[in-house]
C-alpha cells in the first residue's frame, strides 16, 4: 500500500478513508490532515497548495503508524505524545487525562479576568498539569499549587513543568480525603475533577472510553457530586476573602453542583456556559471582595 502513496493528496485521501471508518467524514478528514501535518510540517493550507509533493520514506511510514493506530480508536494525542493548551505544549500519555476544549475555555476566562495577578491559585485534581502551567505562565508573579492523587498524573506533571519552565508547587494529595490545610489559603481555587456518571459512558466515543484513565473521568450514578463536596470544604477553609472558586462541572449537574456552594460564604454564585451554549461551569466569589 505505501508504494501506491505517492503524494500528500493521495495520502490524504487514502487516510481520510480509514479514519471514516471510525469518524464523520468531516472528522475523519480533520484527523488525516492533523497526522499529516505532525510528521511533514505542513499545515492544512500548505496541504492543499503543495498537494503533489512527495514525502520522504520515513515520513510516509510515520504517517501510516500514526493513522493506523487513529483507526483502531487510539486518542491524537497519545499517539503525537503532547497536545497543546493556552499556547503551551503539554505531554499526556496512556493513565493521564486529555485536556479538553472546554478546560482551557474555562483556564483562559481566569487569565482574563485576573490581569497581573500575584496572589496564590490552587489547581486540585491537576491530572497533566495544563491548567496550573497555564495559569503560571500567565501570572509570573503568582504562587502555584497544585494537587493529584495519581502517580501516574503526578509525574507527567512534573514532567511538563519542567519542559514548559512554568512553576508550580506539585502536592500528592486525595481531596476526598485530604485535610484542607494539606493546601495554602488561596485567591482562586480552580478545579476539574471527575464529573461524568457511569450511565453516560453510553454516550462517549469509544477512543474515550477504551484509552483514557476511567478514575479520571467517571463517578457513582449515586453519588455524582462527591468531588464536589470534598472542595466545597475545602474551599470554605482555603479560599480567601474576596477570592474565586471556579469549577468545570457535568452540564447535566451544573445547577446541582452550584447548590453545594453556601450563599452565607459566597455573594455570587453564577453558572457560566461554555462556547457551545452548555452549563459547563460553576464560579462563586467569596463574602469580602475588597474595592
Amino acid at each position: 500500500m505505501a508504494e501506491k502513496l505517492q503524494t500528500i493528496t493521495d495520502i490524504q485521501r487514502h487516510l481520510s478513508v480509514m479514519l471514516g471508518r471510525l469518524w464523520p467524514p468531516g472528522e475523519a478528514a480533520a484527523q488525516a490532515s492533523a497526522i499529516i501535518m505532525e510528521y511533514t510540517g505542513l499545515n492544512r493550507g500548505a496541504q492543499l497548495a503543495f498537494g503533489d509533493r512527495t514525502p520522504e520514506k520515513e515520513q510516509l511510514g510515520r504517517i501510516l503508524a500514526a493513522a493506523g493506530r487513529a483507526a483502531a480508536g487510539e486518542p491524537l494525542q497519545y499517539i503525537f505524545g503532547y497536545t497543546l493548551f493556552c499556547g503551551q505544549r503539554i505531554e499526556v500519555g496512556s493513565g493521564v487525562l486529555i485536556p479538553r476544549p472546554e478546560t482551557e475555555e474555562m483556564t483562559a476566562m481566569i487569565i482574563a479576568e485576573n490581569g497581573n495577578f500575584s496572589g496564590t491559585v490552587t489547581d486540585l485534581c491537576t491530572g497533566s498539569g495544563c491548567i496550573a502551567i497555564a495559569l503560571s505562565a500567565a501570572f509570573p508573579e503568582a504562587t502555584l499549587v497544585a494537587t493529584e492523587n495519581s502517580p501516574g498524573a503526578l509525574q507527567t506533571a512534573a514532567r511538563n513543568i519542567s519542559l514548559t519552565g512554568t512553576s508550580v508547587q506539585l502536592i500528592a494529595a486525595d481531596i476526598l480525603s485530604q485535610p484542607p490545610e494539606t493546601v495554602p489559603v488561596s485567591a482562586i481555587i480552580v478545579s476539574n475533577p471527575p464529573y461524568v456518571r457511569r450511565r453516560e459512558l453510553s454516550e462517549m466515543h469509544r477512543n474515550v472510553t477504551e484509552h483514557e484513565p476511567h478514575e479520571a473521568l467517571f463517578v457513582p450514578d449515586n453519588d455524582p457530586l462527591l468531588y464536589y463536596r470534598a472542595i466545597a470544604a475545602i474551599a470554605v477553609a482555603r479560599l480567601e476573602q474576596g477570592g474565586a472558586l471556579w469549577l468545570e462541572v457535568n452540564e447535566h449537574l451544573a445547577a446541582e453542583t452550584a447548590a453545594l456552594l453556601r450563599r452565607d460564604i459566597y455573594e455570587n454564585i453564577s453558572i457560566v456556559k461554555d462556547i457551545r451554549g452548555k452549563e459547563r461551569f460553576v464560579k462563586a466569589v467569596r463574602h469580602g471582595r475588597q474595592s
